[in-house]
């Protein structure tokens, strides 16, 4: 692995024990709570699930995201009529997991240094700008789950 990879992986393997705690004990009516104009736990759990397959389409890799006939690639709540359980939910993302750590194990320092063609507001244009970003961005939508979590009378996400 490049070396400059060592935090992006760190985090992003970090963040799969975190999304493993937010998904706990999480009942029905918990995981489609709405407060007000948020998502839920359903929708962000999802959309972590297919920005993960994202990543390892954009590392090279290949893999089919199981919840894409619920969410479709929409990136917005508005609309959405069913949702995955979070048993299947927590399935998807157990399967994508490792995935993305063997394709950002296989990562060059080519690919890494070439223009990702992305339109993240990522540091920069290259690969590994858009991997920071991507990490970056799961890790902000944890924090909204915990935050939900907390909202339904859960526990607080654990980082362990």
């Amino acid at each position: 692995m490049d070396d400059r990879l060592a935090s992006v992986v760190a985090m992003f393997d970090s963040n799969a024990t975190v999304f493993r705690g937010a998904m706990a004990d999480v009942s029905e009516s918990a995981w489609l709570h709405r407060p007000g104009e948020a998502n839920h736990l359903a929708f962000l759990a999802e959309h972590l699930v297919g920005a993960r397959h994202f990543t390892v389409g954009l590392l090279g890799g290949s893999s089919t995201d199981p919840l894409e006939a619920y969410h479709g690639h929409e990136r917005s709540i508005e609309g959405r009529e069913s949702f995955a359980s979070a048993e299947e939910t927590l399935d998807a993302w157990n399967e994508v997991a490792p995935l993305l750590m063997d394709a950002l194990n296989g990562a060059t320092p080519e690919s890494l240094d070439a223009d990702s063609g992305m339109p993240f507001p990522a540091p920069g244009p290259t690969l590994l700008d858009t991997l920071i970003f991507l990490a970056q961005h799961e890790t902000y939508h944890l924090g909204q789950m915990g935050l939900l979590r907390r909202a339904v009378g859960l526990a607080a996400t654990e980082w362990r």
